[in-house]
């Protein structure tokens, strides 16, 4: 039923990778805490498009990124510095417009929070054309400045760190409307269980332990080739793979033969990935915003290999540049530097000091109070 009034918070998100809808999802749980009354509610943006074509869509963004990565680099350099009027962006900010604006009308939320660029460039547009009053929030979930990002009539910024504030600046958005809150996570990630008694829980030894993920849907080509080059490190260590919601990449993963001294353990999708996190002393793989903000929190470090191209790769550089991980760019210096995580926990210890310092735990919170404050004013 419609309220009778403008009233509560929706949250857009897309089902674009996970990221998206973990950050939609960790600012609703935050709104929760602070305001339990407050009503919220998520859903995908592109369905607001065409639900059939949303999933297609998305499965063709995960093929290409998989196997054919130098598209979506193409695709995603080429729209990095586009005009907010030029022909492309005009485009993508008429994808649903008409239905998304319908809904609005219906629903009557009192202010919009995107967690996915295409839908804060949609509801811009709508004011832009006098078609919508209400505040327009954008949680920017990588550690990077994309145009796709940057629009005209948009109330409010929250980004992950003061580099990516200080470069939207740089291209022209107004300091006050940037809040560097860091980029929200679940509240499950504030404490978590200590290591001994997480990995007792998951019958773990007390070997090194190394967190490997491919992403929600297994965007790292070739995975199960990497974690058995891994395995054939010979480390007296203990991998936790996690296949995603993959069902072809689980079932390659758990046929992977065991190594004499390196386990493997296979997981599908995991809810509560928090308690790998805290099971492990590293995290290996792709750099994907949300990822790399749990592991940050967690403080982890990130052995990181093959990210995709554009935001992913940003991220990489973002982690690498502050002693919080190492990108390994060469193949051939995988072993090597895997081999390195595994066996010095020194350097373990030292990447970990630099998560520590670029984690934000407080983001939800930070970003729940700002979209109360606009719902309230």
């Amino acid at each position: 039923m419609s309220p009778t009034k403008a009233e509560g918070v929706l949250l857009l998100s897309a089902m674009y990778g996970e990221g998206h809808r973990r950050a939609a999802q960790a600012v609703g749980l935050a709104l929760d805490e602070l305001k339990p009354a407050l009503m919220h509610w998520e859903e995908d943006y592109f369905d607001f498009v065409d639900h059939r074509l949303n999933r297609l869509v998305a499965r063709t963004y995960v093929l290409s990124v998989r196997h054919m990565p130098v598209i979506w680099d193409a695709f995603y350099r080429g729209t990095s510095h586009i005009a907010p009027n030029s022909s492309m962006q005009r485009f993508l900010n008429g994808l649903g417009r008409r239905r998304l604006l319908r809904h609005l009308q219906e629903r009557r939320p009192r202010v919009v929070l995107n967690t996915f660029p295409t839908p804060a460039g949609v509801l811009s547009t709508l004011r832009g054309y006098g078609e919508l009053s209400l505040p327009n929030l954008v949680v920017v979930t990588d550690y990077t400045v994309h145009s796709q990002w940057l629009h005209p009539h948009v109330d409010r910024y929250y980004v992950g760190s003061d580099s990516v504030r200080e470069g939207m600046i740089r291209r022209g958005v107004p300091g006050e409307k940037i809040l560097a809150t860091g980029i929200p996570t679940h509240p499950r990630f504030r404490e978590l269980p200590a290591r001994q008694e997480m990995r007792a829980a998951l019958g773990l030894d007390e070997r090194p332990t190394v967190l490997a993920m491919a992403g929600a849907y297994g965007m790292i080509g070739g995975f199960p080739d990497i974690v058995k080059a891994l395995m054939e490190e010979d480390l007296p260590c203990q991998i936790l793979v996690v296949a995603g919601r993959d069902p072809q990449l689980r079932a390659a993963l758990e046929a992977l033969p065991q190594g004499k001294r390196t386990t493997l353990r296979v997981f599908g999708f995991v809810e509560d990935i928090e308690r790998l996190y805290a099971a492990s002393d590293f995290v290996f793989g792709k750099s994907g915003g949300l990822t790399v903000t749990e592991t940050l929190q967690c403080g982890l470090p990130m052995l990181i290999f093959r990210p995709i191209p554009g935001q992913e790769q940003v991220n990489a550089a973002f982690v690498s540049d502050a002693d919080a991980g190492v990108w390994v760019r060469d193949p051939e210096d995988l072993g090597r530097t895997f081999r390195m995580f595994a066996t010095d926990p020194q350097l373990r210890e030292r990447l970990s000091q630099g998560a520590r310092r670029l984690a934000r735990p407080d983001a939800a919170a930070a970003i729940a109070k700002d979209v109360a404050y606009w719902h309230d004013r």
